[in-house]
């Protein structure tokens, strides 16, 4: 008996883990972020980008008013690659363009500088990686989703750079109040000011035409997303 309960005790960490994820599938299952990218469970769940996304999503529909969401949506330019927005969500009071960190450690960066750093503990020693300014990232993306979108009218962009909250913001200097960068835990808090600090400028029925635009974007085939990973690795400018 002792031999079954020491058995029993080593292997309910695993039970407790196994039944937690057969209920957050559950509930996955049911969302729009899985219908509409059509990705397992368990693929988002160890991906870090993309669980970074899903997390971002479950926050922002806690917000009100009328809304749709974009996943992974593909934005042509005119050098006929593409720019790929992690995460739109489109509101009365304009389009929100999210640029999704799922990183860790302390987050150093600047504004209109280039790169930004990530620095990690290793070994007792820091370890320093670099990735490109999501400021600047997301800016591009703004730019060529608003000349794709360039026969509407009265279209607002906000743009937010959102990152884990397994990460501190050690030091961010913004410069201007159009540059956004929180943590996931603030995403409600945010929006919700922005909300009320804006005017109702897009109509239900102007919400779902944007989307019935922009939806065929995101249901890109397996080789083109491959390709537009390739494009990144040869071209570092996204812009």
């Amino acid at each position: 008996m002792i031999l079954y309960a020491i058995i029993f005790l080593l292997l309910l960490p695993f039970l407790v883990l196994s039944i937690q994820l057969i209920f957050d599938k559950i509930k996955y299952d049911k969302t729009e972020y899985s219908k509409q990218t059509h990705a397992s469970f368990l693929s988002v769940r160890f991906d870090k980008g993309k669980y970074g996304e899903y997390l971002t999503y479950n926050e922002l529909k806690k917000i009100d008013g009328y809304k749709k969401f974009l996943f992974n949506c593909f934005i042509p330019k005119d050098d006929n690659k593409t720019t790929e927005i992690d995460l739109i969500m489109i509101h009365n009071t304009g389009l929100y363009i999210f640029e999704s960190k799922n990183y860790s450690g302390w987050i150093f960066g600047s504004e209109f500088k280039k790169n930004w750093t990530q620095t990690l503990p290793n070994g007792g020693k820091v370890q320093k990686e670099y990735f490109f300014n999501p400021i600047i990232q997301n800016k591009g993306h703004i730019k060529w989703i608003t000349k794709y979108l360039s026969n509407e009218t009265n279209l607002i962009y906000h743009s937010i750079i959102v990152f884990s909250n397994r990460c501190t913001l050690k030091k961010i200097d913004l410069k201007t109040k159009e540059s956004i960068v929180i943590k996931r835990e603030d995403v409600i808090t945010t929006i919700k000011k922005i909300i009320n600090d804006s005017p109702n400028i897009l109509s239900n029925n102007t919400i779902d035409q944007l989307y019935q635009k922009l939806f065929p974007l995101t249901q890109k085939t397996e080789i083109e997303k491959l390709q537009h990973i390739e494009n990144i690795k040869n071209n570092y400018n996204i812009l």
